[in-house]
């Protein structure tokens, strides 16, 4: 099941985690500051509408990756 969501085989590959990652990631880069888990979500809803569960699918997996971090106040910050 798990592999359907990072690359899926049967839906459209925007609806990743890899593809959708890769946006968070491009979000993070661009913004140069860490950014709270809110401003992430809201802009990557302004590229890419996603569920707020799918978000969270997305951080799960960048941090698996250590792609990304985040803090106790609700900050995540780029790791590359």
């Amino acid at each position: 099941m798990v592999e359907s969501l990072i690359l899926p085989v049967d839906v459209s590959p925007k609806e990743s985690l890899y593809y959708i990652g890769g946006i968070a990631l491009e979000i993070l880069k661009k913004n140069e500051t860490p950014m709270g888990f809110i401003d992430l979500f809201s802009e990557l809803n302004k590229k890419l509408k996603v569920s707020i569960n799918m978000f969270i699918l997305v951080l799960d997996w960048l941090f698996l990756i250590d792609a990304a971090t985040a803090e106790d106040d609700g900050v995540v910050r780029l790791c590359l």
